[in-house]
Formats: structure tokens, C-alpha cells, sequence
């Protein structure tokens, strides 16, 4: 599915990082930020990549930067930029703190879009639901709008009223993918834990 042209994908570099004490975004893995790792793990599968977050923050990286329309509404707000402002019927978001997600997941996502049921696909494993590593319809972007004009922000509150294709950890292992790769980077002490598991240096 390299080059995809119908389906645009979004990275979320938005937050804040108060307990990381820096930029998530800019952490280095193999002398490569996060945040573009995270597009290039996009870029090598669909045509347009784009990032959710200041665009004065991250424009210097040469990638594509989308403000958020919704400020201090957090990542559902930015989801819903990214929605209203594709083309494209389905969209694949990523944050741009999961090191340890791969190709793999990102085939396995495009593949379950194919299923014209849904209005979403999102991995929900025994760690809860992953909202911030799936597709959406660009149709959603109504019960999204309204959830935010009613001061419900959480995503994972709107999934109950979406036709969500769930991506169960039976599915991740028939693919060969571990429960692993939703693991984000919140802390120092996460980002170390995810170096040693990588054997990397920062």
C-alpha cells in the first residue's frame, strides 16, 4: 500500500511535555526526532503527511505543519483539524510518541480501511483503547464537533457512538505485531525504559 493517495495521515505533536521536561517531538532515536520518525512512518505508506501542532515549533523539520483550530481542547480537537481539513474519506492518525511502532501496524490499519462498515479502526488491547494510533472517517468529524461544543473532549468517549472496526491484541498477534508498540513516551523514565528495550543511545 506504499504512496496510498486516498488515505491522508496526521501526526499530533500538539501537547505539552510537562513530565517530560522537553518537546517529545524532538527526542532523538537513532539520531532521529520522534516527531519524524512518525512521518516516515506514514510518508512510506500513504501520499500526504501532515503534523497537528504549532506550526512555529515544527516548521523548521520541512514538514507540513497544521495549527489547531481548537487550542486547549486537546488531541480530539486536533484530530478533528485534521479531519475537516482532508480530502480524503479516510485518515490515519499518529502521535508522535510511540517509538516502538512499526510498518507492520501501519499495513494492518490501511488494510482494515478497506471495510466500508466502519467510520473507524482502533486498536484496543489490555491496555485500554489506543485512539491516538488509528483511522478515521473524515464523516466523524460531526459527532467529534459536537463533543467538543458540549465539553467533552475525551476521544474515547465518542467511540461508543462510531461503527469502530476494534483491533483486539488476537488480531495484533495474528499479524505478528505485539501489544509493545503502543507503549508512549510520557516521562525520563519512560524514554529511558524504551532505549534499553531498543538497546539504542539517545
Amino acid at each position: 500500500m506504499s504512496g496510498n493517495r486516498y488515505v491522508n495521515g496526521f501526526v499530533l505533536a500538539g501537547g505539552r511535555s510537562r513530565r517530560m521536561g522537553c518537546d517529545k517531538a524532538y527526542l532523538k532515536l537513532n539520531g532521529q526526532p520522534l516527531l519524524l520518525r512518525a512521518v516516515n512512518l506514514l510518508k512510506a505508506h500513504l501520499g500526504s503527511v501532515a503534523v497537528l501542532g504549532p506550526r512555529g515549533r515544527y516548521e523548521s523539520l520541512g514538514v507540513p505543519v497544521l495549527p489547531d483550530r481548537w487550542p486547549g481542547q486537546g488531541p480530539l480537537g486536533a484530530l478533528l483539524t485534521g479531519l475537516e481539513s482532508s480530502a480524503n474519506g479516510w485518515n490515519v492518525f499518529l502521535a508522535c510518541d510511540l517509538p516502538l511502532l512499526n510498518g507492520q501496524f501501519i499495513e494492518l490499519l490501511l488494510r482494515s480501511t478497506l471495510a466500508v462498515k466502519f467510520d473507524a479502526v482502533v486498536p484496543h488491547t489490555s491496555g485500554g483503547w489506543h485512539p491516538l494510533c488509528a483511522a478515521y472517517r473524515r464523516t466523524c468529524s460531526a459527532k467529534m464537533r459536537r463533543a467538543l461544543e458540549k465539553g467533552k473532549p475525551a476521544i474515547v468517549d465518542i467511540l461508543p457512538h462510531l461503527r469502530v472496526d476494534v483491533i483486539t491484541s488476537d488480531r495484533l498477534a495474528g499479524a505478528g505485531i505485539a501489544d509493545e508498540i503502543f507503549e508512549n513516551v510520557n516521562s525520563p523514565e519512560d524514554w529511558q525504559r524504551v532505549l534499553a528495550r531498543l538497546r539504542v543511545d539517545p
